[in-house]
């Protein structure tokens, strides 16, 4: 008559194949997690670019946020020690009569990192 059932040794094997498999996902989890963390920092350095970007659309073409040849820092950060908002402003670019802003937001995580966006503003209009 056959025993019905398992050896020890087929139960070690079983045992043996699934921590492998375990062991190998709990890898994947920190990794994706860092990913994550990361893409969630340049997101937000962009939102607030943007967000900038429509504060200095409001401004009058002369007004002093839109000193050209001068970094302007941010005093008002709205994320104060986790990112960095800064503007410069270029004059008569890319023509006459015209205004380039690049916005810099600049975080640190891993590395130094940042994201510029640029714009130009025209005095027509205005």
């Amino acid at each position: 008559m056959a025993e019905k059932g398992f050896t020890l040794v087929e139960v070690v094997v079983a045992l043996t194949v699934i921590a492998i498999g375990v062991l190998g996902i709990s890898v994947i989890f920190p990794l994706a997690s860092h990913d994550v963390s990361k893409s969630g920092m340049a997101t937000k350095a962009l939102e607030l670019c943007q967000e900038k970007i429509e504060d200095l659309h409001q401004n009058a073409y002369d007004a002093p946020a839109l000193t050209p040849a001068v970094t302007h820092a941010d005093s008002l950060n709205p994320i104060i020690n986790a990112f960095d908002r800064s503007w410069y402003v270029l004059e008569d670019q890319p023509v006459s009569g015209c205004k380039t802003i690049q916005v810099t937001v600049a975080w640190v995580q891993d590395s130094d990192r940042f994201i510029t966006l640029t714009t130009v503003i025209s005095s027509v209009g205005r």
